[in-house]
C-alpha cells in the first residue's frame, strides 16, 4: 500500500480539531456524522472532540487539545482557522497521530502566501512522519467503516450504500454533488474522497492506493490539474492494467483555466500534453461531467467488449434509428446478422419485424420476444447488445422483464446495456435492473458514449497485453 495512507482510510480512532455542538457549523457536522447522528451511520471506532473552548458536546468532553486526550489517536480531522492549523498540526505529531485531514481553507488556493503555509505544514508532517490529505478539501466518506468526514450534515448529503467505485474529486461542492447523484441513483461507492489542493497526498497518491485496495473496482475521478505530470502518468498507467481510471477534466479553456488557479492553486496545465499522457496511461477521460457517473456503473457492471461490433433489438423502430446515428457518430460498427440468425428470427417474430440490425421485434413484443431474440443475437457473437424498451407498450410485463434481462445479464460475457426513455415507471424499471448488474440509461446517447469508452478501454488493454 501507499505509504502512510492506510491510518487515514481506516483509523481506529479520531479526532475531531474544531469540533462542536453549535448548530449550523462545520464542527458540528463533522461530530455528527461520525456519530451516527441526524440521519448518519455511526463509525466504527472512537470519535473524540477537540476545542479550545472545552467543556462538552453531544455528552462527550471537549478536549482542549489534541494533547490532552488519554487515548491513542489514528487520524486528526482539522477545522480551524488556516492561521492556527500549522499549531494544531504540531501538537498532532507530538501526539503520534497516524495521519490528519485538513478541511480548513487558506492556503495555496489564496495565493503566495497559502503556498508557503502549506509548506510549513508539510515541514511538520515530514517531520513527524505522517500524511494528511487537503488543505480545503471536503473530506473522505469510507463505505467500509462509514467513516464519514464530509462536513454536511448527513439530514442535508445523502450517502450512497457500499459499492466497487471509487470517486475522487479535487471539487468538494462537485463532489457532494456526486455523492447526491449515486444515492439517488442506487449506485453504491467503495470510497469518495475530496483531496482539495493536494498539498501532501496528490491524486497520484489516491490512485495508487486504490489501485491495491481490493473493494475498489473503478476508480473515477474529477481533476483540474496534476500536481506532478511524471508521477501522475507512470502510476495511473500502473493501475489501469488493473482497473479503469475515469477521468473528466476541468480547466480545458483559457477561462477555465483561470478559474482552476483560483480554485485549488493548482496549474491546468498543457492541455495538449495531458491528453497525450492520458491516452498512453489508457485513461478513459469523459467530454461530459455526467458521463463519469454514465461511465462508472457501466463499467463496474459489464464485461469488457471483446469487438466493437454492436447488435441493437428495440420495440421502437425510432429508438432503433437513433440509436444506430449515435453508435455512427462514435465510430462504432453495427453487426451484420448471419442469414441462419435471420432465419431463426423470423420462425417467431412477426412478418413486419425487423431482422436485420437494429433488430425491431415492434411495438407489441412481450418480455419472451425479447428473451428469444437476445438469445439469438447472443450467439452471433457482438461486441455489446444494446437493449431498447419502450416501457410505456401494454405488451410488456415489467417483472417478467426485469427477470429475464436480469438472468440473460449474469449468464454472459457479453456487455448488455439497456436504454429505458420515459418516466417514473421507467427509473422503477431501471433501478431493479441496476440492482441485478445490467446498467440502464434513459437516452441513446448516454447509452453509446459509455459503449464507445468500454470499447477504447478494452482495446488499449489487448494492446498492452500483445506488446508485452
Amino acid at each position: 500500500m501507499t505509504t502512510g495512507l492506510e491510518p487515514i482510510f481506516f483509523p481506529k480512532s479520531i479526532a475531531v480539531i474544531g469540533g462542536s455542538e453549535k448548530p449550523g457549523t462545520i464542527g458540528r457536522a463533522l461530530v455528527s456524522n461520525l456519530l451516527g447522528l441526524e440521519g448518519g451511520k455511526k463509525f466504527s471506532g472512537s470519535v473524540y472532540i477537540v476545542n479550545i473552548r472545552g467543556g462538552t458536546a453531544f455528552g462527550m468532553p471537549v478536549y482542549k487539545s489534541i494533547l490532552d486526550i488519554p487515548y491513542d489517536v489514528d487520524l486528526a480531522v482539522i477545522a480551524v482557522p488556516a492561521k492556527v492549523v500549522p499549531t494544531v498540526l504540531e501538537e498532532c505529531g507530538k501526539k503520534s497521530v497516524k495521519g490528519a485531514i485538513i478541511i480548513s481553507a487558506g492556503f495555496g488556493e489564496t495565493g503566495e502566501e497559502g503556498r508557503k503555509l502549506e509548506d510549513v505544514l508539510n515541514k511538520i508532517a515530514k517531520k513527524w512522519n505522517f500524511r494528511y490529505l487537503g488543505p480545503n478539501c471536503l473530506g473522505i466518506y469510507n463505505t467500509l467503516n462509514n467513516m464519514d468526514t464530509i462536513f454536511n450534515p448527513s439530514d442535508r448529503q445523502d450517502k450512497p450504500e457500499p459499492g466497487d467505485i471509487a470517486f475522487l474529486s479535487q471539487s468538494g461542492a462537485l463532489g457532494a454533488a456526486f455523492l447526491d447523484f449515486c444515492s439517488k441513483e442506487n449506485v453504491g461507492l467503495s470510497v469518495f474522497i475530496s483531496y482539495g489542493n493536494a498539498a501532501n497526498i496528490d491524486e497520484s497518491d489516491l490512485i495508487e492506493y486504490l489501485g491495491q485496495e481490493t473493494h475498489t473496482k473503478v476508480i473515477t475521478m474529477y481533476v483540474e490539474g496534476v500536481k506532478d505530470g511524471r508521477k501522475f502518468y507512470s502510476l495511473a498507467k500502473k493501475v489501469s492494467l488493473k482497473k479503469p481510471i475515469i477521468i473528466y477534466k476541468a480547466g480545458k479553456t483559457s477561462l477555465g483555466e483561470r478559474a482552476v488557479r483560483s480554485h485549488t492553486g493548482s496549474l491546468a496545465g498543457n492541455l495538449r500534453v495531458f491528453l497525450g499522457a492520458v491516452k498512453q496511461a489508457g485513461i478513459v477521460l469523459v467530454d461530459q461531467l455526467m458521463d463519469l457517473f454514465a461511465c462508472a456503473k457501466g463499467f463496474s457492471k459489464l464485461p469488457l467488449p471483446k469487438n466493437d461490433e454492436v447488435i441493437i433489438v428495440t420495440n421502437g423502430g425510432g429508438a432503433g434509428v437513433v440509436t444506430t446515428d449515435a453508435l455512427a457518430r462514435e465510430g462504432i460498427k453495427l453487426k451484420d446478422i448471419s442469414v441462419e440468425a435471420q432465419e431463426k428470427l423470423r420462425e417467431f417474430l412477426p412478418a413486419s419485424a425487423s431482422v436485420l440490425n437494429p433488430i425491431d421485434i415492434l411495438g407489441d413484443a412481450p418480455a419472451s420476444r425479447y428473451k428469444k431474440t437476445i438469445e439469438i443475437a447472443i450467439n452471433e457473437k457482438p461486441g455489446a447488445l444494446i437493449v431498447i424498451a419502450l416501457l410505456q407498450s401494454p405488451a410488456i410485463n415489467h417483472n417478467e422483464f426485469i427477470k429475464d434481462m436480469s438472468e440473460l445479464r449474469s449468464s454472459i460475457d457479453t456487455p448488455l446495456i439497456t436504454i429505458l426513455p420515459g418516466g417514473r415507471k421507467a427509473r422503477e424499471v431501471a433501478m431493479a435492473l441496476e440492482r441485478n448488474n445490467v446498467p440502464t440509461y434513459d437516452d441513446p446517447e448516454t447509452a453509446v458514449r459509455v459503449l464507445k469508452y468500454l470499447i477504447q478501454y478494452s482495446k488499449w488493454l489487448r494492446h498492452q497485453k500483445t506488446s508485452e
